[in-house]
């Protein structure tokens, strides 16, 4: 069994951006960052059944007793847990019949959330998704760029509510772009 090490606390790649930018009055779109705990899940078709955790569809999302499981790919799913539990040790519970693979990535990725009434402006001027509600409702999830970084956008519940899973080292470059976008309709920042 491979050893284990218990890595700091993780910290927002993008507190010091926020600390030092100045919120608009009124505000269109508001974003802020997440510290989550992110365990990739990796698992063969024929195995599915044994995971003992409601893996959702391609292009969808479900959120259930606290955790937020994405489908990024056929057999490989992100679990998300911004609360205090082991999710690891959950996870390796859950999955234990199941053969799959358990990578956690919190240390390598970020998460920001977006909102406001004008969010989906911002975020189209970036990328060719239709992010309309007609076309990408609540719990829809893609992999695309985003202002040519490699993101994961989550819907969240609400027609004006998207978490942006990303590279780590990408954050700050895309909440600096995310700022100077947003600004024509006003932008708030937070933690």
């Amino acid at each position: 069994m491979a050893d284990t090490v218990t890595l700091p606390p993780r910290l927002s790649p993008v507190a010091a951006l926020f600390a030092g930018t100045v919120s608009d009055t009124p505000a269109g779109v508001t974003l802020g960052a997440r510290v989550m705990d992110q365990v990739q899940i990796d698992c063969r078709p024929d195995r599915m059944a044994a995971v003992a955790l409601p893996l959702p569809a391609p292009g969808r999302a479900v959120s259930v007793d606290g955790l937020r499981l994405l489908s990024l790919a056929p057999g490989r799913w992100m679990a998300l847990s911004a609360g205090t539990q082991d999710l690891m040790g959950m996870l390796r519970e859950r999955c234990a019949g199941a053969g799959a693979a358990l990578v956690d990535q919190s240390h390598g990725r970020a998460t920001l959330r977006v909102s406001g009434a004008r969010v989906r402006e911002v975020l189209a001027g970036g990328t060719g998704i239709d992010l309309h509600p007609r076309a990408f409702a609540e719990d829809r999830v893609v992999s695309t760029a985003l202002y040519h970084v490699p993101v994961t956008i989550d819907r969240r519940l609400g027609t004006a509510t998207f978490d942006l899973h990303l590279p780590r080292g990408y954050a700050r470059s895309l909440a600096e772009r995310l700022i100077a976008t947003g600004r024509q309709y006003g932008v708030a920042v937070g933690a």
